[in-house]
């Protein structure tokens, strides 16, 4: 009876997080006037595991995601910091991949006042294998901070609109 209830837990949770991510889509905005950006996310909220963001015909992708793993401890002089005391940004490793495609990226994480996890942020060159492979395959991997957000494929059609924007 004991382990009926760390079962029953699990399941709930996982069925909540299984409704969150069926209500989570991917959208793409290529304003004119604007930075294009792909999102994975819950529509009219701040729900976004997974942002891609660009400057139109920059050659340069953001890259920012949501991650659990609070790296800010407390805050001191009107600064986050971690638990060895230092000041946000932190740098971090950012791995992307899609397709067999890998970008191990140098990053940074900041205290994401929304979730009061971390957001980690990267940056790439819209020439590099990796933007290749997400676009033909709409499939991305990120991992930062030891988490891994796989979320389902972007719509190819999606992910060629935006990183058309970017080029």
């Amino acid at each position: 009876m004991k382990l009926a209830l760390p079962i029953a837990a699990a399941l709930s949770l996982a069925s909540a997080a299984g409704a969150q991510d069926a209500q989570r889509v991917w959208s793409v905005e290529t304003p004119k006037d604007a930075e294009a950006a792909l999102r994975f996310g819950t529509p009219a909220t701040d729900d976004q595991p997974i942002a891609f963001s660009c400057a139109r015909k920059s050659g340069q992708v953001r890259v920012a995601a949501s991650l659990s793993a609070q790296l800010g401890v407390q805050q001191a002089g009107g600064a986050w910091v971690d638990k060895a005391g230092l000041r946000e940004p932190w740098p971090m490793s950012v791995v992307l991949t899609s397709q067999g495609a890998a970008l191990n990226l140098r990053g940074a994480g900041r205290v994401n006042e929304i979730t009061g996890g971390t957001t980690a942020t990267a940056e790439f060159s819209t020439l590099a294998p990796f933007a290749a492979a997400f676009r033909k395959s709409g499939a991305v991997t990120l991992s930062a901070a030891g988490e891994t957000l796989a979320p389902p494929p972007a719509p190819k059609s999606q992910v060629r609109k935006f990183l058309g924007a970017c080029k």
